[in-house]
């Protein structure tokens, strides 16, 4: 019996060997970090290998067909229509709807026709869901407005058919950017946002559509969009609703604000409610951003000074200066405050703008924090007069935060719609001395100093280019710029060579970005590991997203492990929008030897604590970074997403210029 079995069981074997191997039909996107094909995929991506990358386009495995797919939102060529024409018909939706995304983000007319003829029109089951909001949002990218007004016709998506619906007001928001609009789209949200019956992330996307779009007409949905204002229990709709209100000016609005604005307890809210109030009556608002300088929330407190800058007149430029000069205040405010005093009043005041030139220069002058040094010299810029002090400024100046501001401060003055009423027949004698100083920071080597100074003769109101017989300075500053590091200045300097040349389209150089990821960095870095960053205003914690954005998480993890962020200083804050962390200079241009590729995959700014990172267009991404407030749709598709706060946002959010990162310390559970 041993022998039969032994037997058998080699007939067996004999007969299986020469059976084929199955194969294993791949259906899922399983992105392993690990896997040598995923990560030649993404190396490819990075080195631009356009070939290379077409070569995986018809791989068994649909997780290459994705980051193929996905490659291309990021690559932006116009030359992958065809291969995404391919992929938005591939069996896994996932990489049918990744191709759509990419198709829009090539910003293409050429896309349109594909993006039609691969909607699922006829499904009912759903699964096609997910690839038709991609269609959508891609012919808000890409369309006519004939497809505007077709997509605006679409009335049978139901109010569960959440896909559907934010593809479609994505659609109507990306179509409104390009300035397409459609009254039929504009009535549409309306509904969208006054039934709550429809999804949260739905009603935001139609109140941002209303919000961030200037073209926009809300005049006859006013009464509409103030009740929903009143009614609205979410505060991230809540805050847009009355961002969109800043465009009516009516009584019934005004008096609705003012009780929202003491109702609301959500920072955010009460910001935009602020902004809205401006374009109120001006007395009513006024007497009440009085009052609200001196709120415990320094955020609460900045949004009202903005409100004398923004709205503000000469009659009470007086109240302004002495708001000012309330030492009690925060710089923050009483900088913004002398600002309002400055841009409110006109150039024949002379009396009190002199005055109010001398109260802030000894406020300079006995300030020590450079980064409130360089507020109060931003609020001079609109002071002309004060050109002669600016330029004795940068003569003593000793660090970058305060020499950046100067200078911007006298690129403001010569852009000044009063500058020659202000000096008159010696207005040439004032240019000559400013581009005096512009050819000391062409001659600096300071990125900062040169990008504003290229900036400055490419201005066409300020004249310079007149003045300048020969553009060999210019170009010897290109020359000692090293890029890509500093590729900000290096275009400013090729627009101001244009500019002078009468070039009005210039060819700008693009970025080689020269990284090589260390994939080992996510060995041990899964699903639940987290960064937390110790700040001198308290602690925060991200939650990172390297299967989004891997070589954008593996360049932070580098720097964060090296300690590189560690004693930087927060740069930039812009209450309800963002906190820029990251640069090592203190003035928005401090960057590293290398850039990374932008991936600019579908990820969406659509509320509070995405982390991107800062960029001066695409692939330019180095170090710094930054935090978002609120949704900020306007950001998507153009700014990496690489992570999210997930705790200690309210510490985030009330971290100021000048608060330092202490640590950077990667949590492996």
């Amino acid at each position: 019996m041993k022998l039969k079995y032994l037997l058998v069981l080699i007939l067996f074997a004999c007969i299986t060997s020469c059976v084929p191997e199955s194969k294993i039909e791949l259906t899922e996107v399983k992105i392993d970090l690990q896997n040598q094909v995923v990560q030649r995929i993404i190396d490819h991506e990075l080195e631009q290998n356009r070939d290379s990358l077409f070569a995986y386009a018809n791989s068994p495995d649909p997780t290459h067909r994705y980051l193929v797919a996905r490659a291309f939102s990021s690559f932006q060529t116009e030359r992958s229509l065809d291969i995404l024409d391919s992929l938005i018909h591939d069996p896994s939706k996932r990489v049918a709807a990744m191709a759509a995304y990419s198709l829009g983000q090539l910003g293409s007319p050429k896309a349109e026709k594909i993006l039609v003829n691969a909607f699922k029109s006829q499904d009912t089951s759903s699964v096609n869901n997910i690839l038709n909001s991609r269609i959508l949002e891609a012919i808000g990218k890409t369309g006519s407005g004939k497809m505007l007004e077709a997509l605006a016709s679409v009335t049978t998506y139901r109010n569960t058919d959440t896909l559907l619906l934010l593809g479609q007001t994505r659609g109507f928001y990306q179509f409104a950017q390009r300035g397409i609009i459609s009254d039929n789209a504009t009535k549409m949200v309306i509904g969208y946002i006054n039934d709550k019956m429809y999804p949260s992330s739905v009603r935001l996307m139609s109140a941002q559509y209303l919000a961030r779009n200037e073209a926009v007409k809300i005049d006859d949905y006013k009464f509409q969009i103030t009740q929903a204002l009143i009614k609205e229990q979410n505060p991230d709709i809540k805050m847009t609703l009355a961002l969109a209100l800043r465009k009516i000016s009516d009584k019934e609005i005004q008096d609705v604000l003012l009780s929202q604005f003491e109702l609301d307890q959500d920072w955010r809210v009460r910001a935009n409610i602020i902004k809205a109030i401006a374009a109120q009556d001006y007395i009513t608002g006024a007497e009440l951003m009085i009052e609200t300088l001196n709120d415990p929330d320094l955020r609460i407190g900045l949004a009202a000074a903005d409100f004398f800058v923004n709205n503000g007149n000469k009659d009470d430029a007086v109240v302004y200066r002495s708001l000012a000069r309330q030492k009690e205040r925060p710089w923050q405010v009483r900088s913004r405050l002398y600002y309002a005093v400055f841009k409110n009043l006109p150039y024949y005041y002379t009396k009190t703008l002199t005055a109010t030139r001398y109260d802030i220069l000894k406020v300079i002058e006995e300030e020590e924090n450079k980064f409130a040094k360089a507020a109060y010299i931003s609020a001079l810029g609109n002071d002309p007069g004060a050109y002669s002090d600016l330029i004795k400024m940068m003569e003593e100046a000793d660090n970058h935060t305060v020499k950046h501001a100067i200078i911007m401060a006298l690129q403001t003055i010569v852009n000044h719609d009063e500058f020659n009423q202000t000096f008159q027949t010696t207005r040439g004698y004032v240019k000559r001395q400013i581009l005096a100083l512009i050819n000391e920071a062409l001659e600096s080597n300071d990125p900062g100093l040169v990008a504003v100074a290229g900036d400055m003769i490419a201005s066409e109101k300020a004249g310079f280019n007149t003045m300048i017989d020969s553009t060999t300075l210019i170009e010897n500053a290109l020359d000692e710029l090293n890029i890509p590091r500093d590729i900000e200045a290096y275009h400013a300097l090729e627009k101001a060579l244009a500019f002078m040349k009468g070039v009005k389209d210039p060819v700008l150089t693009k970025v080689d970005a020269k990284f090589d990821p260390d994939f080992k960095l996510l060995n041990h870095f899964k699903q639940g590991n987290n960064v937390i960053v110790k700040t001198s205003r308290g602690v925060f914690t991200i939650e990172l997203y390297p299967e989004h954005a891997p070589v954008s998480v593996i360049n932070f993890l580098s720097l964060a492990n090296d300690g590189y962020y560690n004693g930087k200083e927060v740069h930039r804050v812009v209450p309800n929008f963002v906190t820029q962390l990251g640069c090592n200079r203190g003035d928005g241009y401090g960057s590293l030897d290398y850039n990374i590729r932008s991936e600019v995959g579908p990820m969406y700014y659509d509320g509070e604590g995405y982390v991107g990172y800062a960029s001066a267009g695409l692939h330019t991404e180095s170090s710094q970074w930054f935090v978002t407030h609120s949704s900020a749709p306007h950001l998507d598709g153009k700014y990496t997403i690489f992570g999210k706060v997930i705790e200690g946002m309210d510490v985030l959010s009330n971290i100021e210029i000048g608060d330092v990162i202490e640590d950077i310390i990667v949590k492996i559970i």
